[in-house]
């Protein structure tokens, strides 16, 4: 096998493993931890204004009984197993990932009363077996 071949194989190789991944939500908290997110949101402090700068829009906006706004973030990243790519396979097909959830409570001057940020593991199966 020459050169041009073997870098043809790897790069092909790459391409394929690249693309089952996918991510889905708001892109602003794939790098984000409860950490980090202490630094930029501060209760009492932070307004909406800063919040959207910072984090862009949010997934869902809601309203509590008091009229509180809850802004909702999302992030999640899969990653498809091995077994997804074997040609023909309708039975079963998994993904791997994690979940990232920021939710950030408003009083009524659009200060941050309360947030919590959560990430967990995550497995999304399709198939008929599943």
């Amino acid at each position: 096998m020459n050169s041009a071949s073997i870098r043809l194989c790897v790069v092909v190789s790459i391409f394929v493993l690249m693309a089952g991944c996918s991510s889905i939500g708001n892109n602003s908290l794939q790098y984000e931890t409860s950490s980090s997110i202490s630094t930029k949101i501060r209760e009492g402090v932070t307004n909406k204004t800063d919040i959207y700068t910072i984090l862009g829009t949010p997934s869902t906006t809601t309203f509590t009984g008091d009229g509180f706004e809850v802004a909702k973030y999302e992030y999640t990243h899969l990653t498809p197993r091995a077994q997804n790519f074997i040609p023909y396979n309708v039975f079963s097909r998994v993904q791997d990932g994690k979940k990232k959830e920021l939710v950030i409570l408003f009083d009524s001057k659009s200060i941050v009363k309360k947030y919590v940020i959560n990430e967990s593991d995550i497995q999304v199966r399709k198939g008929i077996l599943e």
